[in-house]
């Protein structure tokens, strides 16, 4: 049977915004973040990251940096809750900044474009339709749209603002909450 999932944006909701980061040693949860991971973990979903991470196509990190970055939330998370990630999808990509024709192009993985949530339901056998996504910006609320209509989103507070989510959370561990209620009422 296919699998449930919550497909989280990285940066501004599950760790502090810092702009470009591309240094582990930058990297601060935001409170309830870990427990909000470990909770989803616990409701049986697949928790899957999904971040832009365009400072690669602008030549500001590399690669390996988004990795170590990557690593050193979940090192957090696992930390401070138990709480783990099944994986993390980026998108280095930018349509037309930078001068690295690996990166810099068109391409459906940069949100709000679907392809790394289509990738992940691929890999893992995720029915989209029965997902959620949390997220600070509207590119996240519509790549996750764009990857299936069904998706239901919820927007945390953020710099950014949103008006395109389904609903909207005071945290990470909020909208996880009303996801878990949500759960609830459909086993009813």
């Amino acid at each position: 049977m296919a699998r449930r999932a919550v497909f989280l944006d990285r940066d501004g909701t599950i760790n502090v915004q810092v702009g470009y980061c591309g240094d582990p040693g930058k990297i601060k949860l935001i409170d309830g973040a870990a427990h909000a991971v470990r909770k989803l973990n616990e409701l049986g979903l697949l928790t899957i990251v999904v971040t832009n991470q365009s400072a690669v196509a602008r030549g500001l990190i590399t690669e390996d940096q988004v990795r170590r970055v990557n690593a050193e939330v979940a090192l957090q998370v696992a930390r401070e809750s138990g709480g783990r990630f099944d994986a993390f999808y980026y998108a280095p990509f930018h349509p037309h900044e930078g001068d690295d024709p690996r990166y810099t192009k068109e391409s459906d993985w940069r949100k709000p474009g679907g392809g790394m949530l289509r990738q992940a339901a691929a890999d893992f056998d995720i029915d989209l339709p029965r997902c959620f996504l949390v997220g600070d910006a509207d590119i996240d609320h519509q790549a996750a749209k764009d990857a299936h209509k069904e998706i239901v989103t919820f927007q945390v507070p953020s710099d950014y603002g949103g008006e395109t989510a389904d609903h909207e959370g005071h945290s990470l561990l909020d909208a996880v909450n009303r996801i878990a209620a949500m759960l609830m009422e459909d086993a009813e």
